[in-house]
């Protein structure tokens, strides 16, 4: 055997070993991306908009920024230009998210109907690519917040980063046994925490130093590599025959055949899909809470008391989200051995709850650094809840389900912020951690679904019952066996002659 054929046979081997890990190199690199852009075009577009008005975007007087000027018809210069950066930013933002919405509900039907998962990578990949490539064109021409729209409205119609935290959900899950997908998903919950706090430490020295035009070509080389891996290395995953789902195309119609199995998740008639329900309306609550609490510390931060640098502030996010991160990852091996979903979901929101408080009432800048150590279960409720959804639904139908519930991040994303800093600026002359007792208040809502879905598990019934009139795979409340137990379905066709009761035919299954 020659060496060429030798090393082809050793990187075959190579490739083969980390194959199930591609979906994670792909994971990080994307959201490495993602999160170096969020406050590059932010600053961009804030420096941009200093620069028509000839001011100076380096030294700026906090208070005269964040509070409106005595005279109501008399605004000062910082003042109307950072509200004009402000509204640019949500413009762009909504430009993104919008179409997103719709987007990763198409992905996800489409991944289902036609079998390819991948799509769910390689598509917001590929659309992240031309977002920072955009804006890198721009760099080299001129201002335009046209381009900029433009590039925000392509990445929303590649399905954002919400059509690949389906995407990679998806993977996640079926990769490994069930027992270990909690695990799996905290590993990727991990990757986006440590991304989220290396993006904001390189992007704001990176910016000071040299600009935004290395730092959008980075993000550049990490869109591309997460698109190469997601579309040529990533292998789609074999759904066994004995959970795949015979569907009927009948309509001759490509909508209808596509979004028709998508109805089924609005019909909550069974237990099954309800715990569902519960756990994505836990899951989208605390992301309002979650990404609400993080955009408006940066302006808390920056603003009275503390007055800190944006340098300082990132620094002080990243380390939150780097030790988030950790506790993320490395606890649930150890709460699975004692606890369930449920109640590891239940002991991050309370580290929400209480780091959340400390950093409301606290006004020492050196105790309000232990917020950093009551904060460090905050990602678990994230994994916890996506787990308790990919076990209660089959294979075949997690892209649709997974994007159904990402997309309501789409509009989170911007809505969040709007809402809380709205809370931030009404209370800001009275009281200004009143909107962080706020957000604890709403964390009453995740935590009231979190009970529905424990009170659930806790009455499950322990087996089967016989069900009363019709007894056929087409009616009554527990009998979506065409859709849950096709195995069931085909032991009962092929024994539809002898006397066997619907309690031992699902113990033999």
């Amino acid at each position: 055997m020659s060496r060429l054929q030798r090393l082809d046979d050793w990187l075959m081997g190579v490739i083969t070993t980390i194959q199930p890990y591609l979906v994670e190199v792909a994971y990080f690199t994307f959201f490495l991306s993602r999160h170096m852009t969020l406050p590059l075009f932010q600053e961009y577009v804030q420096s941009e908009i200093y620069k028509q008005r000839g001011l100076n975007n380096t030294v700026v007087d906090h208070e005269e920024i964040y509070f409106p000027p005595d005279d109501e018809n008399q605004s000062g210069p910082y003042y109307e230009a950072h509200k004009e950066s402000i509204m640019a930013v949500l413009g762009l933002q909504m430009a993104e998210g919008l179409p997103s919405v719709v987007t990763v509900i198409i992905l996800g039907a489409l991944s289902d109907r036609t079998g390819k998962r991948k799509m769910l990578l390689w598509v917001p990949a590929f659309g992240s690519l031309l977002y920072s490539l955009i804006y890198i064109l721009i760099l080299y021409t001129s201002w335009t917040i046209d381009g900029l729209f433009m590039a925000s409205a392509l990445r929303g119609l590649s399905g954002s980063m919400t059509a690949f935290y389906a995407g990679a959900t998806f993977f996640a899950i079926n990769s490994v046994e069930p027992e270990k997908r909690a695990w799996r998903l905290a590993l990727q919950e991990f990757l986006n925490g440590a991304a989220y706090a290396i993006a904001n430490i390189m992007a704001g020295f990176w910016v000071k130093d040299w600009g935004f035009l290395q730092p959008f070509w980075f993000t550049v080389i990490c869109s591309a590599i997460a698109f190469l891996i997601s579309f040529f290395l990533v292998k789609e995953v074999k759904i066994p025959e004995s959970v795949q789902t015979t569907r009927n195309y009948t309509t001759e119609n490509c909508c209808i055949d596509t979004f028709k199995p998508m109805g089924k998740f609005f019909r909550c008639t069974n237990r099954k899909m309800v715990k569902i329900w519960l756990a994505i309306l836990a899951f989208q609550t605390y992301a309002i809470v979650h990404i609400g609490q993080i955009n408006t510390l940066v302006l808390y931060l920056r603003g009275p008391p503390y007055g800190w640098p944006t340098a300082r502030i990132g620094m002080f996010l990243s380390v939150i989200m780097a030790v988030a991160a950790i506790g993320t990852v490395s606890t649930p091996p150890v709460l699975k051995l004692i606890l369930s979903d449920t109640s590891i979901t239940f002991a991050g929101l309370f580290s929400k709850a209480i780091g959340t408080l400390w950093i409301a009432v606290v006004k020492n800048e050196t105790v309000l650094y232990f917020s950093i150590l009551l904060l460090v279960l905050e990602l678990l409720p994230f994994p916890m809840l996506r787990s308790i959804v990919a076990n209660g639904i089959e294979t075949t139908d997690q892209g649709s389900l997974f994007a159904l519930m990402h997309c309501g991040e789409s509009i989170s994303y911007f809505l969040a912020p709007l809402m809380f800093q709205a809370m931030y600026a009404g209370t800001l002359h009275y009281f200004t951690g009143f909107v962080f007792v706020i957000s604890v208040l709403f964390l009453i809502l995740p935590v009231a679904f979190t009970i529905g879905i424990r009170f659930l598990d806790l009455n499950q019934p322990s087996e089967y019952e016989p069900m009363d009139g019709d007894t056929e795979m087409t009616g009554g409340d527990q009998q979506e066996v065409p859709e849950e137990q096709p195995a069931l379905q085909e032991s009962l066709q092929q024994n539809e002659q002898q006397p066997i009761s619907i309690i031992s035919a699902v113990e033999r299954v």
